[in-house]
């Protein structure tokens, strides 16, 4: 057997385990943590046919750092004021479906409402925070749409990783310094060895 054949014939011995993406999942979960998002599960498949992606369980954790880390803080005044108030943003997404990459997703978002945090409002007081709360709406619709986006991109970018770490392990130095490693060069035909 030449060395060709040899790599040939063990080329994915280190990805016929499933924790060989462990470190990958690891870090990305820890990667959007640090970006106010909660990671609870995810999926992927490849990496060999159109509609291979990955995607993932999860939500906004913590409002305020995924503000910070995905726009300006000139972005959305009245949903920083909601935070600022104590109040929340919600934006949960599963994977959906017999695929897993990003459009097999399914969105859930809400906020809560500025009335919520004022006890006994006065009469002008109610007038500016309904007028608030018009903005806030609109403001929310225009976040879902970009938070979205920006979840569907994390999701591009674990299927990258995921990618990344599938073609090191299949690469021809590190499957040939396994078959070093578990003395598996004693298969070469004589004079072939490297």
């Amino acid at each position: 057997m030449t060395k060709e054949e040899l790599l040939t014939k063990y080329r994915t011995i280190n990805t016929e385990y499933d924790e060989w993406y462990d470190c990958v999942y690891s870090n990305f979960t820890e990667d959007m943590k640090v970006k106010g998002i909660e990671v609870q599960r995810m999926f992927y498949s490849g990496f060999w046919s159109q509609g291979d992606g990955a995607c993932f369980d999860g939500w906004i954790e913590d409002g305020r750092v995924f503000l910070d880390c995905h726009f300006t803080p000139a972005d959305f005044p009245m949903i920083r004021k909601l935070l600022d108030c104590g109040g929340r943003i919600k934006l949960s997404v599963i994977q959906s479906g017999h695929y897993y990459h990003e459009n097999c997703t399914v969105f859930d978002s809400d906020c809560d409402r500025l009335d919520w945090y004022i006890d006994r409002p006065s009469e002008l007081q109610e007038q500016v925070v309904e007028a608030w709360q018009v903005l806030l709406d609109a403001e929310m619709d225009d976040f879902e749409t970009q938070a979205k986006e920006m979840f569907r991109s994390h999701m591009r970018q674990l299927y990258r990783n995921l990618e990344k770490e599938y073609d090191h392990l299949t690469s021809d130095e590190v499957v040939w310094d396994w078959i070093v490693a578990n003395e598996m060069t004693d298969e070469l035909t004589q004079g072939d060895e490297a």
